[in-house]
Order: structure tokens, then sequence, then C-alpha cells
């Protein structure tokens, strides 16, 4: 596919890394903020749409060698950075805000910065929230809801998302 096609079905990209993003399916983009890809990108958008949205004022940031399975959404209502060499399951739920307070006394922020390190795997169906850190070779097991930052090389599942093991990464080595 040639670049101009992918800048039209990418409307609103904010910029490119050095190879352009490798799309199948549908992907929507939402953008009033900021988006950053770097390069090889890889989006699966069938047989569920991928969606990227940044508002005003947000920044998205996507690394190096990045796969997004089908279904996944991503809205940076703050700041979202997802770093290089990170796989992302089908369904996948990635938001920064809350949108909407519990109650007239909760006086917390209602978007909170989310990071995801090198070289994560995050499973089928699992959901990010707003505030989490996810610490570089981690993985997260499918249908996890992770509420609370998690520490490099681990295995975390369930919902709260818990430490199931410590995993062994040696160093360099990249998921494939």
């Amino acid at each position: 596919m040639r670049l101009k096609n992918i800048v039209y079905r990418l409307n609103g990209y904010y910029k490119f890394g050095k190879a352009a993003p490798k799309l199948r399916g549908k992907v929507y983009v939402n953008r009033v903020g900021e988006i950053q890809i770097g390069k090889n990108l890889s989006v699966v958008g069938h047989p569920w749409a991928v969606q990227f949205t940044s508002t005003k004022g947000a920044n998205l940031t996507i690394g190096d060698n990045v796969y997004i399975n089908a279904g996944v959404g991503i809205a940076a209502n703050h700041k979202i950075v997802i770093g290089d060499n990170v796989k992302i399951g089908p369904r996948t739920s990635i938001f920064d805000s809350n949108y909407h307070r519990l109650d007239s006394a909760d006086q917390s922020d209602l978007a909170r910065k989310i990071v995801i390190g090198n070289n994560v795997w995050i499973g089928a169906d699992c959901t990010i929230l707003p505030g989490v850190t996810i610490g570089d070779n981690s993985v997260v097991a499918a249908k996890s809801t992770v509420n609370k930052d998690v520490p490099e090389n681990v295995l975390v599942g369930g919902s709260p998302a818990k430490i199931i093991r410590e995993l062994i990464i040696e160093d360099g080595w990249v998921r494939a």
C-alpha cells in the first residue's frame, strides 16, 4: 500500500515513524490531541475495528514494533505511552480517564497517565485503567483488569490483576 493511501486511511495521525504502519481491516482515528507512532506499527482491524482517540491536549505515543490486535480501543485524555515491542491482544481497552466521578465527594483526577513498558504482552479482553504503569517484559493474562502498577518481569492475571509469578527474561530478549 502506498504511503499516500495510508495517510488517507489514517487521517489525523500526527507523526509517522521511519516505516509506515501496516494496517488490515478498519482503524478509526479520533484526533484532536497528539498521536505519535514509531516504526513498524502493525494493526489488525478485523473482524473488529481498532480505535485510537486523543482528545484536546492529550498525547498518545506508540513505540516501535508494536502489534495491536482486533477490537482494541485506546483513548488518551491525558497521556498514554506504549513502549517498543509491545503486543496487545484482541478486544483490549486502554483508557486513561474514568470520564466521570463516582459521586459528589469524589475529587480525584479523572485522567491519569498510563505507561506500558517495552516488550510487554497484553492478552485478549484486558482492561488497563487510569494511572497504571506496566513494567518492561511483563505479561498481562487474558481477561485481566489492571488497576495497579505492574512491576517488570512478571505475569499478572485476574480481576483485579495480581502477580502470578516472576518471569525469567534474558538481556536483549524480544517477544516475537
